[in-house]
């Protein structure tokens, strides 16, 4: 540009001040998906035992998703699906509340010889489970070959119960104690299990 004092080759953009891009720096971050707002946990399988001072483990993606999770020597067990419909069955075979059935038409979970079970190919029906000891350990094992042992009892000697949550695509697994003469329902209870009455199949599918 040609001003008063002669020529001059400055660019007249480069005398005006910068602007920002507010657009850029305010748009909001995507929400944390469920994975991402869990705290570190040991993967299944990486303890052999789980105890007071190390209750918890994950399972990976792969391992929530595939088979079934196997938690022999329960003396009972007690399930909550997504839409909060609840029941349990004792070892002796007695149920409470809803049976909770995956499309095949198999008990998402269950009890059989003193076995707990839960379908993981429709692991995302599940909200949450739970797993009281017998007399004997309770062992978790999962389709790849991890597994990890609860002691029937603990070192004060309170019953051992396995809690399990879905979070997102991941199961975790949590060891819990409660007192030793404590019923099931009792037990069912401490954890917010409201057994809910099954609907009639009949009028659902009018």
């Amino acid at each position: 540009m040609v001003s008063a004092a002669g020529l001059t080759l400055a660019d007249p953009a480069a005398a005006r001040p910068g602007t920002t891009d507010v657009a850029a720096t305010t748009r909001p971050r995507p929400a944390p998906t469920a994975s991402e707002r869990l705290f570190p946990a040991p993967g299944f399988g990486s303890l052999r035992e789980l105890d007071a001072e190390s209750p918890v483990v994950r399972l990976n993606p792969r391992q929530s998703a595939i088979g079934s999770l196997l938690v022999a020597g329960v003396r009972s067990a007690a399930w909550e699906d997504e839409q909060l419909s609840a029941g349990a069955q004792q070892s002796d075979g007695l149920t409470a509340g809803t049976v909770v059935l995956t499309p095949g038409n198999r008990p998402l979970v269950g009890v059989q010889d003193g076995a707990g079970i839960v379908s993981l190919r429709h692991v995302r029906l599940l909200r949450r489970a739970l797993f009281v000891a017998g007399e004997m350990p309770l062992t978790v094992g999962v389709n790849d070959g991890a597994a990890a042992a609860v002691a029937a009892r603990s070192e004060t000697g309170l019953r051992s119960v396995l809690y399990v949550a879905r979070i997102g695509s991941v199961l975790e697994l949590r060891a819990e104690f409660v007192p030793a003469d404590g019923l099931d329902a009792a037990i069912w209870a401490m954890f917010g299990f409201t057994m809910t009455t099954p609907l009639d199949q009949r009028v659902l599918l009018r």
